[in-house]
Formats: structure tokens, C-alpha cells, sequence
């Protein structure tokens, strides 16, 4: 039985199985999948390889015999590979991501002020949200930018529902029965941010480093179970033609750690998107399932992706800590296992004996050391007990020397691992910030990416969340209710074409915000539920992460920061208090300080400093200019205009049916 395609579909079909290969081999061409797997062995924790045990044609001198024997050589030395991959990425993850990201929204025009709370609150709860654990998809995304020095994440509408479950309805503790009903549960149905392993991803072989829009397409994979594919794709027509039965490692053989499925119901799924051409495809055990346009408001590819550092700046795929460490990761291992195996040697000394005309070491007249073990040898006259002194200080000097080569080339120092430098806890802090300032370039490419994240993050909201479930009402007296409950809010009822009554129920949040007389948002201490409008969710404007909110900070340090800043900006925040000239003169320098400390001007001024509206100059105001400028103490503000010049004096102080508006046949993303 074959496919059935149009004309289209066809066209369609050929140009991803062209492109897909295209995709594969440029990515091959780099290498770059070596490197991976590298990682992948070292960050593991293991041994080195042993000697290869064979036989070898050994001649016995005396009677000039030969014969194989098998020869175990050095099977007593250490092979210990040192854990610092692992440790290095493990202290990378612990540092760049202690808390959940924080952003600063500014709108684009005063149009969008109303609503630039409820969206920055909304984008926060993305994040925080428990159930939908992006949080712990970001830490995956941070582990393989380390790991791999290149990391992929999708952010996405993900809506998973398990139709039909025998819900608990009722129960009994004195017969222990249970009554069922039929439901379907939500597993997911919200904006979802979604980790990516690389070696899953193809992204545009004409891609550039910080530049999200070069990517033109890029294509992942995924495995599905039979049944998981059928309920995604239950409408495409060519469902009942994949085949099943896959049960290979992922990809390549070499790919995941040999990762294997043992169920033989499976089947490779590629996804595959291209913005030039604004597609979406699916592709499923050689058919082709969905092609269709970007299922986005905004057009723009799921892709997000970053480096840790700079390959060059015309590849993606950025250098992680394990490629950075390697060279002197090999010789710290050898240095090391060297001096372990000198000092067992120094301690379990090797003795030699007479008593056999044949030599015990079949290797003829070399005689290999083992510790704390007895040769026989023909003539131990002259030989006397093997005496090996220890590795000296010069081994441990080189050792020492190697470790902190990786801290430099790798900048995950001892200070990061936690080691204490200084004799006070305002000294460590010192050394612990002047460490993280290593990482600064990792971080910044991590803000970066969240940036973009949080681009598409708002895009997704607007679409998604402007959405409602329909429930339509005949009953007049159930109308009359529902308009009374909703206060006559037009956004939340219409009537259609047939004159039937629909309500309209959106989302409904828990946030910290509050509406003011005038409709505007405000971010507020107390939590109140609100169920959304299309008209809230109107915005567009600036989105600033500010990753050091999620960097762990030295506690001293933060308060030593804290004290530091408040120090300078409250005396200015009590003149500022006095005047509306002074506001205006003092308000822009204050913002910068409290940029400086990286803190949010929303959680230290007014609210109506925020905005503008300052008021006029009161009669103090007015009684403290002079002319020209000038003020009371004949002083001026340099910088503020000629008539705001002014320098405060001494005294001053410091039955319903439902149904959804969303074609269920673009929810096939997974």
C-alpha cells in the first residue's frame, strides 16, 4: 500500500529527504560528532585503557626452546583517569544556574505600559511553574553547553492530554470500593521550553554564531512508541502506513552512549522547520506525515541555540570545558598514575631468589618490576633488593602545575569549587567574584540565548493564551448570571451568527500584580487570580535578561553590595522626595547606579518616578530658584537645565457545551 500525496505533498517530500541529507553530511564534515562522543567517554567516570593481553614467542636462553606464552605486563600500575571533566561541568551548572532567569520589560510605546506587568509576570511564571519544569530543562541546556561547548532547546506550544481515564469519582472506607467516571487528563497544556541532546539536532549549514535568524531551517529527531504516533498524527492520512520495529541505538551506533530500546514498537520521527519557506514537516518511518505552515504567530523557527565559546566566528558549534581541558587532562593522568605507581613501588620493594635453573620471566634477560612480588633469577649474587626511591617533589610540582593549567584555560577555579581563599569572608567573596568574571563570556552567551527565548516566549503567550474554552449558554436566566458575574465585560461573551449566547472562559493565573483605577498593571507583594483577556496580552517592546540573577552569589558579598548602594542612593532618593525639580535632575543618574548593581529601578523608586509623572514644582521648588540658575547657596546642578539648576539646602533630609479554538490538528509537536 502507498502513500497518498497531492502534487504539493510530493514536492514537499523530495525537497526534505534532499535537504535532511544535506543537513547530515555538513554537520559530519565538521567533526564536530567526534568531539561530542569525546566528551561523552571523558566525563564519565573511568579507566584508562589496559595493555592488550596476547601471546608472544618467548626464547628461554638456556634451553634455547622457544614457545607463546602469555605475557599479563604492568597489570599492577594505576589506570585511574581523574574525575575533572565531571567536576569542572558539574561546578559550571552549580554556578550559572542557581535561580530561575529574571527579565526587564520595556515596552516599545506608551501604549504597551499597561500591560508590560501581567506579561513580565507571565514570562516569569514560565520558569517557575513546577509543573511544567522547564527549570530543569534549562539545567540540561546549561550541562550540554559545557559538556559539548554547543547546546539546542526548543521553546513551544506542548499540549499532552490522556483521553478517556477511569477518574476516581467517588470512594468508600467502609467497603473499600471506588466509583469511576470517564475523564481526560491535562498533562501539559501550556508554552513549554524543551531541552535538546546534540546529536539530535541538524541545524543550517550556512548558521552563524549570535545571529538566530541565519538560521534559515533545522531538523530533530525523536523516537516514538506506536501509540504515542497514532493519537499525535491521528489526522494525517498516511498514519496507518509507518512502519515499526525500531530498536537500534539512536542514530549512530556511537551516538548516546549506546543507548538501546529494548521495545520493538518504535519508530524515528523527524521534525523539520524552515522559516524561508514557512514549513513545518514531519517525517516518520520513510512517510511523510504533516507538512504544513510554522504553526507561530511570529514565523519565526522553535530553535534556540548557543555557545560556550568561539570556534571562529562563522560556526555555531562553540569549544565546551572537555575539549578546553583535554590536552592537560592526558598528561595530568599519565603524570599522576606515574607517581601513584612510583610510590607503590618505593614502599612494596621487589626481592630477588635463586633455587631454578630456567628464568621466572619468560621475557629472556629483562626482568620486569612488580611490587612486593619475588623473581627467580640464576645468579642473585650480585644483585641486591631493588630499592626505588619516591617520586620526589618535582612529580608533585608537575602535577600541581597541570591542575592549574585546566583552572586557567577552563576557568573553573578552586575559589568556584569551593575552596576558601582569604582570611575573611569579605576577602573570598573578592576572589570569588574576580573568578566568576572568567565565566563572563559563557554567561553573556547564555543571556543571549534566553533573550531569544524570550522573544518567542511572549510571542507563544500572545497566541496561545488569547485562546478560550467556549461554553455556549440557552438558559436566559444562566446569561443573566454569567453577565452579572463578569460585570459586562464584552471581552468575555459574544453572541454568534445563530444568536446563541457564548462565553468566553480564558486562563486563569495566580500573580503578583494588581489592575489600578486606570487599568494599568502593577507588580504587587499579594497574589491575585485573573483570568486573562486578548485585550492584556497586547504588547510588544524590549526584553532584557538579567542573568546575573541567576549566578549564585556569595551571601557576604551580596550584603556588602547591598549596604554599598544603599549608602549612595538614599541620600539622593530623600532629596528626590523633596522636589519634583530634583527628581527630574536625580532621576536618570540613580538609574544608572542601580543599573550598575543590577538591580531593578521598579523595586527601589515610585512607581510614578517610573513613568514620569514627576508634578510640577511646588512653592519650595519655585522659592529656591534663582536667576540664571542660580539657587539659594549660589550653587548649581551640572548637566540639568538652566530653570531646574538647583541644590537642596541643609535642612533637607535623605449547561454548557465546550469547544476550543485551536484546530487540534497543529498540536503535533511533542
Amino acid at each position: 500500500m502507498n502513500e497518498v500525496y497531492t502534487k504539493q505533498e510530493q514536492e514537499d517530500k523530495e525537497f526534505f529527504l534532499t535537504r535532511k541529507a544535506q543537513l547530515e553530511a555538513a554537520r559530519t564534515e565538521t567533526l564536530i560528532e567526534n568531539v561530542w562522543r569525546q566528551a561523552d567517554l571523558d566525563y564519565t567516570p573511568h579507566k584508562l585503557g589496559y595493555a592488550t593481553k596476547k601471546k608472544v614467542l618467548v626464547e628461554n636462553e638456556r634451553t634455547e626452546v622457544s614457545s607463546y606464552v602469555n605475557l599479563q605486563k604492568d597489570q599492577w600500575r594505576s589506570r585511574d583517569a581523574k574525575n575533572d571533566p565531571y567536576i569542572k561541568i558539574q561546578t559550571a551548572i552549580s554556578i550559572l544556574f542557581d535561580r530561575n532567569p529574571e527579565a526587564v520589560f520595556d515596552p516599545a510605546s506608551k501604549r504597551f505600559e499597561k500591560n508590560t506587568a501581567i506579561m513580565e509576570h507571565l514570562y516569569h511564571r514560565s520558569w517557575s511553574d513546577i509543573k511544567l519544569g522547564s527549570k530543569k530543562e534549562l539545567r540540561k541546556f546549561i550541562f550540554n553547553l559545557a559538556k559539548y561547548g554547543w547546546s539546542p532547546a526548543r521553546r513551544y506550544y506542548k499540549q499532552e492530554i490522556r483521553e478517556g481515564l477511569n477518574m476516581v469519582k467517588e470512594y468508600s472506607l467502609q467497603t473499600d470500593e471506588f466509583v469511576f467516571e470517564k475523564k481526560d487528563k491535562t498533562d501539559v497544556d501550556d508554552v513549554y521550553f524543551e531541552s535538546k541532546s546534540p546529536f539530535d539536532v541538524w541545524i543550517d549549514d550556512m548558521a552563524r554564531p549570535d545571529d538566530p535568524r541565519s538560521r534559515r531551517d533545522w531538523m530533530w529527531r525523536e523516537v516514538f512508541d506506536k501509540t504515542k504516533l497514532e493519537k499525535q498524527f491521528a489526522k494525517s492520512k498516511n498514519i496507518e502506513l509507518v512502519q515499526y520495529g525500531y530498536n537500534l541505538p539512536l542514530g549512530n551506533e556511537e551516538d548516546r552512549n549506546n543507548r538501546q530500546y529494548t521495545s520493538t514498537d518504535l519508530v524515528e520521527v523527524f521534525f523539520y522547520e524552515n522559516r524561508v519557506k514557512d514549513k513545518l514537516m514531519v517525517y516518520a518511518g520513510d512517510v511523510l506525515l504533516v507538512t504544513m505552515p510554522l504553526p507561530s504567530e511570529n514565523k519565526e523557527l522553535s530553535l534556540i541555540d548557543t555557545y560556550w565559546t568561539y570556534r571562529s566566528t562563522e560556526s555555531p558549534y562553540g569549544i565546551g570545558l572537555n575539549e578546553i581541558m583535554r590536552l592537560n587532562k592526558t598528561a595530568l593522568d599519565k603524570v599522576r598514575n606515574m607517581t601513584i605507581d612510583q610510590v607503590v613501588l618505593s614502599i612494596y620493594k621487589m626481592f630477588l631468589y635463586s633455587g631454578s635453573e630456567q628464568l621466572a620471566d619468560e621475557g629472556g634477560e629483562n626482568i620486569s618490576l612488580e611490587p612486593g612480588k619475588g623473581k627467580k633469577v640464576i645468579d642473585p649474587k650480585n644483585i641486591t633488593w631493588s630499592n626505588i626511591p619516591g617520586p620526589g617533589q618535582d612529580s608533585y610540582n608537575m602535577i600541581e602545575m597541570l591542575k592549574n593549567d585546566m583552572d586557567d584555560d577552563t576557568g573553573i577555579t578552586k575559589t568556584l569549587e569551593g575552596e576558601i581563599e582569604g582570611k575573611t569572608a569579605f576577602e573570598t567573596s573578592q576572589a570569588l567574584q574576580g573568578a566568576l568574571k572568567r565565566l563572563g563570556t559563557p554567561l553573556r552567551n547564555i543571556q543571549s540565548a534566553l533573550e531569544w527565548d524570550a522573544y518567542l516566549t511572549v510571542s507563544l503567550i500572545k497566541m496561545v493564551y488569547s485562546v478560550p474554552r467556549v461554553q455556549i449558554f440557552t438558559d436566559p436566566d444562566l446569561i443573566s448570571e454569567y453577565i452579572a458575574e463578569v460585570n459586562d465585560d464584552q471581552e468575555l461573551y459574544f453572541m454568534d451568527e445563530e444568536g446563541q449566547f457564548n462565553a468566553l472562559e480564558y486562563r486563569e493565573f495566580q500573580l503578583n500584580i494588581e489592575q489600578n483605577q486606570d487599568g494599568n498593571f502593577e507588580a504587587s507583594e499579594n497574589k491575585k487570580f485573573f483570568m486573562l483577556r486578548p485585550s492584556w496580552l497586547e504588547w510588544d517592546g524590549e526584553i532584557t535578561i538579567r542573568v546575573e540573577s541567576m549566578v549564585e552569589m556569595s551571601k557576604p558579598l551580596e550584603r556588602q553590595m547591598k549596604l554599598e548602594m544603599s549608602n549612595i542612593l538614599i541620600p539622593l532618593i530623600g532629596q528626590m522626595a523633596q522636589s519634583p525639580i530634583m527628581q527630574n535632575a536625580y532621576i536618570k543618574p540613580v538609574k544608572q547606579i542601580l543599573k550598575l548593581y543590577n538591580e531593578n529601578p521598579k523595586d527601589w523608586l515610585p512607581v510614578e518616578w517610573l513613568s514620569g509623572q514627576m508634578g510640577q514644582p511646588g512653592m519650595m521648588g519655585m522659592m529656591n530658584l534663582g536667576m540664571g540658575g542660580e539657587t539659594l547657596q549660589g550653587q548649581t546642578i551640572p548637566g540639568a537645565p538652566e530653570a531646574e539648576q538647583v541644590v537642596p539646602s541643609a535642612e533637607m533630609s535623605t449547561g454548557a457545551t465546550e469547544s476550543g479554538l485551536i484546530d487540534r490538528s497543529s498540536q503535533i509537536l511533542a
